[in-house]
């Protein structure tokens, strides 16, 4: 029998290239390396303003309101010592007249904002009262009624009165040349016009059911249901120019000097 041949071991073979373990970190199958993280940007802190230091109340306010107090004291003054004929369009006129004259103060001196909304009420109180005391003086609701403009400024267009004793009394009117003209509306109760001496009246008088006198000459029945008359008093023509037209429902009716 022939020996087996002795093998010579080689040196060490390197492994086949291009070859890589499949599960290993840099496999094929490995997973890709993670994405970085952007980078953290501090949050935006926005400035802080400073804080306004609280304004000084000013004593405008303070001051106008008291003086509003002032005014209608000497308002109310004058009225006791009867320099004037105050009615209470008067008192709200001079407490408006005083918070505008704080209003025109404060453009150049402190701040009142706050009286714009008291002399928006002032001004609406006043509105009112006039138109109250207009109303009351042409208008008479019932009841007997007095009515006396101070002045030809005053003298209404027209007067009326629905029962009850009323009295014109124009006695304190300066009447112009140019012809005024003025109604008297009554129906039921005794009417009395009374006029300065010397104007030039003339008169268109209509009673429906009554007497009516006018400067002495009474009429009565038909004669009184429109009728004109014309009186140049006792310093004859001038003086003034007045023509009254009067109408009575039911009762009399009276027209003197």
């Amino acid at each position: 029998m022939n020996p087996l041949p002795t093998v010579v071991p080689g040196p060490a073979t390197a492994p086949v290239s291009g070859y890589r373990p499949p599960f290993a970190p840099h496999g094929p199958y490995a997973a890709p390396p993670p994405a970085p993280y952007p980078p953290v940007t501090p949050p935006v802190v926005p400035p802080v303003r400073p804080v306004k230091p609280p304004r000084e109340r000013s004593p405008l306010g303070a001051a106008t309101f008291s003086m509003i107090f002032v005014a209608l004291g000497v308002v109310t003054l004058l009225d006791l010592a009867d320099v004037v004929d105050a009615h209470p369009s008067g008192y709200f006129a001079a407490a408006l007249a005083t918070i505008g004259a704080g209003l025109l103060v404060g453009t150049w001196f402190g701040r009142a904002r706050w009286l714009i909304a008291l002399g928006l009420v002032a001004a609406a109180a006043l509105g009112v009262a006039t138109l109250t005391e207009s109303y009351d003086r042409v208008r008479g609701i019932g009841g007997d009624v007095t009515w006396a403009p101070a002045d030809h400024a005053e003298l209404a267009d027209r007067y009326e009165n629905k029962f009850g004793d009323a009295v014109l009394d124009l006695r304190a009117v300066t009447f112009p040349d140019e012809v005024t003209q003025v109604t008297v509306a009554v129906s039921f109760g005794h009417t009395e016009v009374v006029v300065p001496p010397n104007v030039d009246v003339t008169t268109i008088a209509e009673v429906s059911a009554g007497e009516a006198t006018v400067f002495g000459r009474r009429m009565s029945g038909v004669e009184a249901r429109q009728r004109e008359s014309t009186d140049l008093g006792p310093d004859g023509p001038g003086g003034g120019r007045l023509r009254l037209y009067v109408n009575v429902n039911a009762g009399d009716l009276e027209v003197t000097r």
